[in-house]
């Protein structure tokens, strides 16, 4: 029977403050399975990733064992021990 994939997501920017961590271990079998766990954790990470239609933002920047997922796959399958950083484009002015 198959198991659910243990990653280790690194959190940037206002991921880190929003969850006080800048290093977590979650269970998912996609990306879309992190995504969401970190969701479940705080509401207002969903507006990070997602427009109010939502739509995957196209600023927020997914690595999978250093490596950009660009355009990122929500449905992308994760492995036992994947790296993930989660990388929201910080703005200034």
């Amino acid at each position: 029977m198959p198991t659910t994939a243990k990653v280790k997501v690194r959190l940037f920017h206002e991921l880190r403050s929003t969850l006080g961590q800048s290093e977590l271990e979650v269970e998912g079998d996609t990306l879309n399975d992190v995504v969401n766990s970190l969701i479940a954790r705080d509401e207002s990470v969903r507006e990070v990733f997602f427009d109010n239609h939502g739509n995957l933002r196209s600023y927020a920047m997914f690595y999978i064992n250093n490596i950009p997922q660009n355009p990122p796959n929500l449905s992308r399958k994760l492995n036992d021990g994947d790296l993930i950083l989660l990388i929201p484009t910080a703005a200034g002015g």
